[in-house]
């Protein structure tokens, strides 16, 4: 779905907050819950809607799907409430009215339901981020389901038995063992998954498989496991099996390391591999690499003339892959290194924002998620529109999901900025990156 499409349907529900959509999730309706409980015929109400009017979840959803997918030595209801009691500020009497209803109706006529809610613990906040990487908050409003069993059912089906890996390579594709191994160490919590590449047992495989488990280490900002995976690989497999994705990986390693020079390496190993094919994400790899070596040999040597035409060189190939794709991306990295070049030859800047204008305003950018919202406030401070982009940024950024804003990409949005800054010195940029260093946890 767009960002506009989203933001649409939350508008519908009336949701501004990811409190607001927890809140949809454990509110939703279960009529034929209270049928699976075993104390059903001691209950004074004949579901769990009693609960649900009044914002108390319903806790045997919660054990239902904690069981399933995240503490697996939990076994019975008995279990659950030990653990609930062990973690929250609440009477164990508590805890057990509020797992099974019992006199919940007296409860609520009396006007104390508040009583039985359980408070924000760790607990819940572990809950709901692995609940937001299993399953799709929007099926909830796009099906009427009617227990949260058949939500799960549903659910984790479409998760885990339609899930594509990254990578297949036709050689030596996954098994379908290996394929459910990947969905189920990666698609988790961060710590979780952090976890399970810990345990040797799951960084054995096919290339495939240790390849995708690497792009997911690396897309989750585990670049030591990434890398670690990616030794493995050189380890197990001859260099035929070094692909397009296994090299590109690679590079983004290096550069990561700040090992540029590296990384330009092994980027013109995959272009003479893949000659004359352009392939955009190479391309960009290798001026970005080429940008950062560039400056970090400027910072050591001071020698401008070098420095300029790198940068010459850079951008060059950022405005090739811009003119093939129409993306942002390269032609946001275009119109930084025009600027930039342009400062150290004391060129007018006038023509120079018209310019960067006229090609902002004809590139593909829908913005769904960090890179492309975060791209036109660059290109507004950029083109020194420094109010425009603040308001942006004041404006928009909750649209986002915080949970999808990673420390690399705000490392990476910083790192971008700061060089620019360097050369183009300004106040207004410094403050910039202030307020984004200022989301970094």
């Amino acid at each position: 779905m767009t960002h506009e499409e989203i933001k649409k349907l939350l508008a519908k529900y009336n949701i501004t907050t990811l409190d607001e959509l927890e809140y949809c999730l454990s509110a939703f309706d279960s009529n034929d819950e209270c049928l699976d409980d075993p104390e059903y015929n001691k209950k004074n109400c004949m579901n769990s809607k009693c609960y649900e009017e009044y914002g108390v979840p319903d806790c045997r959803k919660i054990v239902e799907i904690y069981n399933k997918y995240f503490q697996k030595d939990i076994k019975t209801k008995k279990e659950f409430i030990d653990y609930l009691v062990s973690v929250v500020n609440k009477k164990r009497s508590s805890v057990e009215n509020y797992m099974s209803c019992k006199s919940c109706n007296q409860q609520i006529e009396k006007g104390i339901q508040t009583s039985l809610k359980i408070s924000d613990s760790g607990f819940k906040k572990d809950f709901c981020n692995n609940l937001n990487i299993k399953f799709s908050y929007i099926s909830l409003f796009q099906t009427e389901y009617k227990s949260i069993k058949q939500f799960l059912n549903k659910e984790h089906q479409v998760t885990s038995d339609t899930y594509i890996p990254q990578y297949k390579q036709s050689e030596n594709t996954m098994t379908k063992d290996e394929e459910k191994k990947l969905f189920d160490i990666s698609h988790t919590s961060i710590n979780i998954f952090q976890t399970h590449l810990k345990n040797e047992e799951n960084l054995k495989g096919s290339f495939s498989y240790l390849l995708n488990l690497a792009l997911n280490a690396f897309d989750r900002n585990l670049v030591k496991e990434s890398n670690k995976i990616l030794t493995i690989i050189a380890t197990l497999y001859n260099t035929s099996y070094f692909t397009k994705e296994y090299l590109q990986l690679k590079a983004k390693i290096h550069s990561y390391n700040k090992e540029d020079k590296k990384a330009i390496e092994v980027l013109n190993e995959l272009i003479e591999k893949n000659q004359p094919n352009i392939d955009s994400e190479t391309y960009n790899l290798l001026a970005a690499s080429i940008k950062r070596e560039a400056m970090e040999e400027f910072e050591k040597y001071s020698d401008e003339t070098i420095l300029h035409e790198k940068l010459i060189k850079a951008k060059d190939i950022y405005y090739t892959v811009y003119k093939l794709t129409n993306s942002y991306y390269p032609a946001l990295n275009y119109i930084y290194l025009m600027k930039i070049t342009s400062y150290i030859q004391q060129e007018d800047k006038v023509p120079l924002i018209e310019n960067a204008t006229n090609i902002w305003k004809n590139i593909n950018l829908v913005m769904n998620d960090w890179w492309s919202f975060i791209a036109n406030i660059e290109f507004l401070l950029v083109t020194e529109h420094y109010e425009e982009a603040l308001s942006e940024l004041a404006n928009h950024l909750s649209d986002l999901n915080q949970l999808e804003i990673s420390e690399f990409n705000l490392f990476s949005t910083i790192r971008q900025l700061e060089f620019y800054s360097k050369f183009c010195d300004d106040t207004q940029i410094k403050l910039f990156i202030h307020k984004i260093r200022g989301l970094q946890h």
